[in-house]
């Protein structure tokens, strides 16, 4: 049997009515009652610590992978964006070269207003969150043995 020191406690009236009489329906004493509770309330934080130490090493774990996948997912954005200003640069100068009119340069410009405006709309509407979601999915695990 393992050493035992004495504690004091100091508990209400209620706890310590509830304690005699779990007592005596038990057959255990007070002091084995409470140590009972002590050492399971002990085991409980004990676990709590360790899952939230688990946790931490998850989120860890898990931010650390994304981060391959996010600093991807940039690079493969920037290079589009690269792509789709260098398109339309080009395609504006041919444009302007050919619209030597001033009726065909106010078209132009209506027409690239329009442009920038369905562009927002693009933006705005979530469709390229979906292709992003479609690129990158949530079950990483799948998308892993996929590749």
């Amino acid at each position: 049997m393992a050493r035992t020191e004495r504690v004091n406690a100091v508990v209400t009236a209620k706890t310590k009515e509830a304690l005699e009489k779990l007592s005596a329906t038990t057959g255990q004493s007070q002091s084995e009652i409470i140590n009972i509770a002590i050492q399971e309330h002990l085991k409980i934080k004990s676990a709590k610590e360790d899952i939230n130490f688990i946790t931490r090493e998850i989120d860890r774990a898990v931010d650390a992978k994304l981060d391959s996948y996010h600093n991807r997912l940039f690079r493969l954005l920037a290079k589009m964006t690269k792509a789709i200003f260098t398109s339309l640069y080009i395609n504006g100068h041919m444009l302007s070269y050919m619209s030597n009119s001033d009726i065909s340069q106010e078209f132009l410009k209506k027409e690239i207003e329009i442009a920038n405006k369905k562009a927002y709309q693009v933006l705005k509407s979530g469709f390229l969150e979906e292709d992003v979601t479609k690129l990158f999915p949530s079950d990483l695990k799948k998308f892993d043995e996929d590749n």
